[in-house]
């Protein structure tokens, strides 16, 4: 196993499929103490990954060959639901302690939101390197319960912005990382509405839309995934020797 696995994507469902087939050699078995699943599941578990997509626009569903009889793990309508209810409507529900829209359109102290600090901030200034999103906050320690009322801290934790100069035009680019990671179900849908809202900025600020950069150090599918992960990737589990 090694400590770093790097990946070089064309697409969002090409880097999906990569990382799902990989991940039965270059990950470790993790029991659950805290979190989604605590004391009744495993994961397995990448040490940490880097991943670069080239055309994260483009080819966001993963493929799922009909004969397997798998569900695909996102839809598109369901990937612009989640961007425009997870990533821009800031607004909470009863039982919501947060989304990830509460903190990327959080008020600033001096006007405006985050999100819209870093559109100016890219209009003004492009080549900054501070135009970044904090998703995660010290708090969260202590104030984000999930559904079941246990800690759940956010798994997205920050999103940079960045601009590339190329030959002709200036490009945006994101860099996002995630503290934890359900590589089967959660990362196409994180990626495909993160894609989204890098391509609404884009717009905003006269930017070419451009690739991404993608870290974590908990990314995982869970041992209930297992099974159906191993057929898509046609992996089957070795019998004990």
């Amino acid at each position: 196993m090694l400590p770093f696995f790097c990946l070089h994507a064309k697409t969002i469902s090409d880097a999906w499929f990569q990382l799902i087939y990989n991940i039965f050699d270059h990950s470790y078995v993790q029991k659950i103490q805290k979190g989604s699943f605590e004391k009744e599941q495993y994961r397995l578990q990448y040490p940490s990954i880097a991943v670069y997509i080239e055309y994260p626009g483009m080819d966001m569903i993963p493929v799922i060959p009909l004969e397997l009889g798998i569900p695909a793990p996102t839809t598109m309508e369901y990937i612009e639901d989640y961007f425009a209810n997870y990533l821009m409507d800031p607004h909470l529900s009863e039982n919501e302690t947060y989304k990830y829209s509460s903190r990327i359109h959080h008020p600033m102290p001096k006007g405006g939101t985050q999100l819209e600090r870093v559109i100016d901030m890219l209009k003004e200034t492009p080549l900054t390197n501070q135009a970044i999103i904090e998703v995660g906050s010290p708090e969260d320690h202590d104030t984000c319960f999930g559904n079941d009322g246990k800690l759940d801290p956010p798994c997205l934790r920050l999103l940079d912005f960045k601009v590339l100069p190329t030959s002709d035009e200036l490009m945006l680019t994101v860099s996002c990382y995630f503290r934890s990671w359900d590589l089967w179900a959660g990362f196409p849908t994180n990626l495909g509405g993160i894609e989204l809202l890098k391509q609404f900025i884009a717009g905003e600020t006269g930017l070419k839309n451009g690739h991404m950069y993608i870290y974590s150090a908990g990314a995982h599918i869970y041992g209930y995934q297992e099974e159906i992960a191993r057929l898509r990737t046609f992996r089957p589990k070795e019998p004990n020797l």
